[in-house]
């Protein structure tokens, strides 16, 4: 059945599209006889017993002009079958699969549009009389939903108004988003307006226009109820403030060892591999393995004088510390064997701790993907993502920077001394010091930072600094390598530091090395050395 169908998708078109396709003609055929008996009903509405209600609209909105663009329509179907269709269909070329299939769809919306305008007439006819004989009910309708327009419309000035007060850089942006409700709202009034100028002239009125402004109103509601809760969750936004900040990392490091074994016998067969379980290492001896360009790090080979013979192709040390045992699962009867590294990989880890506007949330060890652990690896103690209020979603600030820098509000000179504040704090002065004060509600923020506040130097560097890049302090204090981040004890004690008592004496050029950084996106994994039989 599968080779059928191989063979079939091989061959030619889909069977699908040519069964289509094949029909197309007598399609055309029937839609020809179709548009042709809507035609002849429509020439004979002067028997219908409205005549004398339809005939005004007959004339005026021209609808003896439906059936030409149906007939159009229908001409232009045909002509794509003919002459595009039809001679791809008699080449089945399986490489003409896509553009035969844009071409189907191409004359399905044809037949579509002809089908269309061959039901207006019918169509237009019975929207009049129903929008004559329930005229009422229409006109209440229509009521209700201009109205509700203008109450979303209002809803989102009072919104508005009070986020241009409380974030007033948004101004511009805000007042463009009230401008497009207030179109809407604009639109739905005028349909109003129009509608009940007409219905007091009932029974006289406009019943096109009347109906067709109700319409109006019913989509202007639709269109207006979505862009409200568009634009009032984006409004939303400016008062949603977050920070994640990189609490600790961990990378463990593995490798894994192939062995084959075998005889020489004629009776033992093909011979057997084995892989020994993952064995953690430490980062040096995973770096050896990793980039170890021996095939063979060890075999078994027997000896006719002194019995089986182990030899090492590495270091004994490097041989001990994977720890394996080197007749592990050893078949009865090999005494033959090679030994070889099967694979090294990495998990990585991250911790972090999450700041939702005053609420500190403090997580537990998440797996991530090594990409994202080594493209992080350099933010210990950093805020990864910064949202601060006033800002939408997409203002958020993905680059690495201290924790609540972004929070800081610009301040403004008065005699020399910054000045200014926002709902995280204020800038404060003493002993000839600026600094910034975060209110109680937000010092969970100052508790993730050094031991010092941040000082009007620390926010001058940092509102100078290169946009788009991550920022670690005008001295790079901050980050996996700055020795303000180890003056806090939530670092000093991470079991990132614990693993790497060595942090102070490093710099941010001093990092881990290039092999390292690259090893488990290589994942590598390797095969026997060629030993075996």
């Amino acid at each position: 059945m599968i080779a059928t169908l191989l063979l079939s998708s091989c061959s030619g078109l889909p069977d699908n599209m040519v069964h289509e396709a094949k029909l197309l003609p007598y399609k055309i055929k029937q839609q020809g006889i179709f548009i042709n008996e809507r035609k002849i009903a429509f020439e004979h509405l002067n028997t219908h017993q409205e005549w004398s209600f339809i005939q005004p609209y007959l004339e005026k909105e021209q609808w003896s002009a439906f059936f030409v663009t149906a007939s159009n329509a229908l001409a232009d179907a045909n002509a794509l079958y003919e002459s595009k269709i039809k001679p791809m269909l008699d080449h089945d070329d399986p490489k003409d699969r896509d553009d035969f299939s844009r071409l189907l769809y191409q004359f399905d919306k044809l037949y579509k549009g002809s089908t269309e305008a061959a039901l207006k007439a019918e169509q237009r006819m019975a929207f009049l009389i129903t929008s004559r004989d329930t005229a009422p009910a229409i006109y209440d309708q229509a009521k209700r939903e201009s109205a509700q327009v203008k109450s979303l419309e209002s809803q989102l000035i009072t919104q508005a108004n009070k986020a241009m007060k409380d974030y007033g850089p948004k101004t511009d942006d805000i007042k463009q988003r009230v401008k497009a409700i207030s179109e809407m709202a604009s639109t739905a009034q005028n349909a109003m307006n129009q509608i009940s100028e007409q219905f007091k002239k009932s029974p006289r009125m406009d019943y096109a226009l009347f109906g067709d402004e109700s319409v109006n109103i019913s989509q202007t509601l639709r269109q207006t109820q979505q862009y409200h809760k568009t634009a009032s969750s984006k409004l939303n936004e400016l008062y949603r403030s977050y920070v994640k900040v990189l609490a600790d990392q961990r990378i463990e490091y593995y490798v894994v060892i192939g062995r084959a074994n075998w005889c020489e016998s004629d009776f033992c067969g093909n011979g057997s591999t084995r892989h020994y379980p993952p064995v953690q290492v430490d980062e040096k001896m995973f770096e050896y393995f990793d980039t170890l360009t021996t095939n063979t790090i060890a075999t078994n080979r027997p000896n006719f004088f002194s019995g089986d013979k182990f030899k090492l192709y590495i270091p004994e040390v490097r041989w001990n510390a994977l720890k394996i045992q080197q007749q592990w699962s050893w078949p009865s009867g090999d005494n033959y064997a090679d030994y070889w590294v099967e694979k090294t990989y990495t998990n990585t880890y991250h911790k972090y701790i999450e700041i939702m506007n005053d609420k500190m949330t403090e997580g537990s060890w998440v797996k991530v993907d090594e990409n994202s652990f080594w493209q992080q690896y350099d933010n210990l103690g950093m805020a990864i993502l910064s949202k601060p209020y006033g800002s939408y979603e997409e203002d958020a600030i993905k680059e690495a920077q201290p924790v609540g820098m972004a929070t800081i509000a610009t301040p403004t000179m008065k005699n020399g001394i910054p000045v200014g504040s926002n709902q995280y704090g204020e800038w404060r002065h003493s002993n000839g010091l600026s600094f910034w004060h975060y209110y109680g509600m937000y010092h969970v923020i100052s508790s993730l930072t050094g031991p010092r506040a941040y000082h009007y130097n620390d926010w001058r560097g940092y509102s100078r600094r290169a946009h788009g890049k991550s920022y670690y302090g005008r001295n790079e204090q901050y980050g996996t390598w700055g020795s303000s981040t180890y003056s806090n004890s939530r670092y000093r004690n991470s079991d990132y530091a614990r693993r790497n008592p060595d942090y102070a004496k490093t710099s941010r050029s001093s990092r881990a090395s290039s092999s390292i950084r690259g090893a488990g996106a290589s994942n590598r994994s390797r095969g026997p050395a060629g030993g075996g039989k």
